[in-house]
């Protein structure tokens, strides 16, 4: 049986190392898709996924299993994402054309099916490395805020109930970030569709 991911940080932070590997093991993947998600460049994810685990590292200390291990992980993993993006002043890319948006179970259509359904002969009248790139140009129009809610939900399977952790936010709030990202996305793409900007 796998031990729960709380009682291995539990461990770490009294000082057990070989738990820290195993969280290393459980969780590297999915920062690295987190913050790849993000930038697009695989080199910068790696990066940025190593310095929340050196985060971890320094305030291993002040860990309180009060919140799912994952929720209190990606809550590190967003602020220092907010951290390099002010940093930076440079808008990250988008996310997934893949990515199931809506439901908080996997159970919503694609992205491309979403918003190519406003336009009509989309996925006809453009091939998909032309639909991905319309996309990705929209995407990079969201708010930061929505395209963060937007990641962790559809691209790190987080229910809104933890993002709402993650973020400090009202679940609510997070259900209206991500309606108001998909109606954006569909009213960019609209435009881009018939030419104008």
């Amino acid at each position: 049986m796998t031990e729960p991911d709380s009682e291995l940080m539990e461990r770490y932070r009294d000082g057990d190392e070989e738990a820290f590997r195993l969280i290393v093991q459980r969780f590297q993947r999915p920062l690295i898709n987190f913050f790849f998600r993000l930038t697009w460049d695989r080199f910068a994810a790696e990066d940025y996924a190593q310095e929340v685990f050196i985060r971890l590292i320094r305030h291993r200390a002040n860990y309180r299993p009060s919140a799912k291990f994952s929720t209190y992980l990606f809550r590190i993993a967003k602020n220092y994402w907010i951290d390099r993006y002010r940093e930076r002043a440079a808008a990250p890319r988008p996310a997934s054309l893949e990515a199931v948006v809506g439901g908080e179970r996997g159970d919503g259509p694609r992205l491309v099916e979403t918003v190519a359904s406003d336009l009509p002969g989309a996925e006809e009248m453009l091939d998909r490395k032309e639909i991905r790139r319309r996309v990705r140009e929209a995407l990079l129009e969201l708010p930061e805020e929505q395209r963060l809610v937007f990641i962790l939900s559809e691209n790190q399977g987080l229910r809104y109930s933890d993002i709402a952790e993650v973020m400090e936010i009202p679940v609510g709030t997070v259900k209206s970030r991500m309606h108001a990202a998909v109606l954006r996305l569909r009213e960019i793409l609209k435009d881009i569709a018939h030419g104008t900007s």
